[in-house]
């Protein structure tokens, strides 16, 4: 049966995953420096073309893609060339067991397929992009990856090694950024892959991380990774197609749904050569790893010896290795522009992942030369001023040019490769983690972050993503709209973005695990506006039932100067010891000001800004094992009202109590 109808409707809707690229690769054109040919479509530009793309042609007619690319619209073409269109009819005879000599030989369903893989609805220039996911899936509804390799010996050309681009590791583009008034041309020279395997197949089919793939296999876990759409999700076409209104900060805009939820997976997995390393060559020494790892970690589980109990050591070193959601190698921190302008270099950019195995938090930070780390301690340190705690230079996730496999892709999730055995370990536990945890609330679902809309890109129109109902947030009543913020260097939040809520919204969060037990204080960001409204919010432990209001309720419409908070801004005091009073007055008041490691768009710290802040609201006994919620109720009687929930906080006692900074 053909999927034409099904998949061209939900790629017109799908949003985009993040990406660290330049603002070129938006729907509006590039300006200037890419050489176009004026009054030509995609389409007529493959037909000026046609000793090169004549067989590309015939499988866009026979999909029936065609039409579409002769048409206003915004489309990015990755385009093979006749010698690459031959080759894969040659690969896709053997597949079938059977000689194919041309297109023709081709089936209606290899034909939409290939089609779909090699549109993108979104224009999209490469000159300026870093690796990772391209900013949209393709027709096909998948996510195509560039990397770069600087082996290949480009016969088209000049014939000489240089850095080339590619499209899901095989696929050469050997020329670029051919504009056309309805998208943009990159020809390749080879189709692009586009296998059908769940994560779990692919990872499994990669002898390069045979031992993970059968400790995955021993867990029986396979089940849980065969999935991709949520059947259950429903939403109605209007609200994808024409959106619903929203005001946020007082500017109105249009907010399109997310059209379908898709269940995705990211694993993060040693390959065999990090394991010969430690002297693990077989399954068994694998499980005894783990074993010492997790026994030592989980002490009264110890005897769990079923590897397929989620409390079993095997079972939680692998889990441990799993992220809920789908993420590109660029897009687990804030994009590079917005770390420049929100950073300041004071701290690494980092954001907390709650993980497959139950109950467990994971660190991912950049490092100022551009690498990715897992559970890394730098020198910014856990927190505290003068921090004099050891370092750990935490477990690199290798970049997608250092993985030889176009496996790495899947339906339904990604595997990035790292450098060290990672696990949960007690030195990750209560020392590593032991430190202020900061946690941008656009990571809280898994939708957020398999979307795409997490750190997208601002679009000419300002378009908004909404989410009905999205993972981890559950709600009393549907009288409100919920938003993704698009990241932008001219938002006063942190990381550039935050959710946007209007209405009379009644809704609560499961949290982020605390690594380990003690006293921790929980906070909430603060930002003020004449539009917002007046929260009520609530706590709750073990179950989302008992619910304990937090305090009086946030008046989000008046400012830091009211007399209840004190704030008075630095410069205004007398001396450094008046502003250490002022701050231990506010905290004394249950309140502090936002962070001197981030920026506003006109170059202000967060901390001068009087509209900005941190509410503490609950300081108490914690336990790793335990969930906790936190409930957001609007109670002012005025359906416009807004809020911008931006990051929350989790704070364990000896850095609070101990000279806490104020990054």
């Amino acid at each position: 049966m053909r999927r034409r109808f099904a998949l061209r409707t939900l790629s017109l809707t799908c949003l985009a995953l993040s990406i660290q690229f330049a603002t070129s690769c938006l729907d509006e054109m590039h300006p200037g420096q890419y050489y176009t040919f004026q009054g030509n479509t995609v389409a007529s530009y493959l037909e000026e073309n046609s000793e090169q793309f004549s067989d590309f042609i015939t499988i866009l007619k026979r999909a029936n893609v065609w039409g579409e690319l002769t048409t206003y619209g915004a489309y990015t073409c990755f385009a093979p060339t006749n010698k690459a269109i031959n080759l894969f009819v040659k690969e896709r005879g053997k597949f079938y067991n059977t000689d194919y000599n041309s297109v023709d030989d081709l089936s209606d369903e290899d034909c939409d397929t290939l089609a779909w893989t090699h549109i993108m609805e979104q224009t999209c220039f490469v000159a300026e992009m870093v690796e990772g996911y391209f900013p949209k899936v393709n027709k096909n509804d998948r996510f195509l990856q560039l990397t770069f390799d600087s082996t290949f010996y480009n016969t088209e050309g000049d014939s000489s090694y240089r850095l080339v681009r590619c499209v899901n590791i095989k696929s050469h583009i050997i020329h670029s950024d051919d504009t056309c008034q309805n998208g943009v041309v990159h020809i390749i020279d080879r189709c692009i892959d586009f296998s059908g395997n769940y994560i779990y197949d692919a990872i499994y089919n990669d002898r390069k991380i045979h031992l993970f793939g059968e400790a995955l296999r021993l867990c029986g876990l396979q089940d849980s990774f065969k999935v991709w759409y949520d059947d259950s999700y429903k939403i109605g076409i209007d609200s994808i197609e024409k959106g619903v209104p929203l005001s946020s900060a007082g500017n109105k805009y249009t907010v399109k749904y997310w059209d379908r939820r898709k269940t995705c997976f990211t694993f993060l997995v040693e390959p065999d050569e990090v394991y010969n390393k430690a002297g693990i060559y077989t399954i068994e020494q694998l499980i005894d790893y783990a074993k010492n790892i997790y026994d030592e970690s989980y002490p009264d589980d110890a005897d769990v010896s079923d590897f397929t109990d989620r409390r079993n050591s095997l079972n939680r070193f692998v889990s441990y290795h799993i992220l809920p959601f789908q993420c590109g190698y660029n897009s687990f921190n804030p994009r590079s522009d917005i770390v420049s302008m929100y950073n300041k270099g004071i701290i690494d950019p980092e954001d907390y992942f709650e993980t497959f195995c139950p109950h467990t938090l994971m660190r991912i930070s950049t490092s100022k030369d551009k690498n990715i780390y897992i559970n890394r301690r730098d020198k910014e340190g856990n927190g505290t001023k003068d921090f004099k705690g050891k370092l750990y230079p935490g477990i690199r996730i290798r970049k997608p040019s250092e993985i030889d496999s176009t496996a790495q892709l899947s339906h339904n999730g990604v595997y990035h490769y790292i450098d060290d055995i990672l696990t949960y370990s007690t030195l990750v536990r209560d020392t590593i983690l032991d430190r202020r945890i900061r946690v941008d609330v656009t990571t809280l679902s898994p939708d957020f972050m398999t979307s795409g809309r997490r750190q997208r890109v601002p679009e000419a129109d300002y378009q908004g993503s909404g989410f009905k109902n999205p993972t981890n947030f559950h709600t009393f009543n549907e009288d409100f709209v919920l938003s993704l913020r698009d990241a932008s260097t001219h938002s006063y939040a942190y990381e550039g973005d935050g959710i946007d809520i209007q209405g009379n919204f009644d809704m609560y969060v499961k949290l982020p695990p605390i690594p380990h037990d003690g006293t921790w204080q929980f906070r909430m960001s603060f930002r003020s506006n004449a539009a917002c409204g007046i929260v009520q919010q609530y706590w709750a432990e073990g179950s989302p039932e008992d619910w304990q209001p937090l305090g009086i309720p946030s008046d989000l419409r008046v400012d830091l100067t009211d007399p209840s908070v004190g704030w008075i801004i630095d410069s205004d005091l007398p001396d450094a010891e008046a502003v250490d009073a002022l701050d231990k007055s506010m905290k004394n008041r249950g309140w502090m000001k936002g962070a001197d490691s981030q920026l506003t768009n006109n170059g202000t710290l967060h901390r001068d800004q009087n509209t900005m802040g941190r509410r503490i609201l609950y300081t108490g006994y914690m336990y790793a094992n335990r969930d906790y919620y936190l409930r957001l109720k609007q109670i002012l009687d005025n359906s416009q009202a807004e809020m911008l929930f931006d990051y929350i906080e989790l704070v364990p006692k000896n850095v609070y109590d101990n000279g806490e900074d104020r990054h």
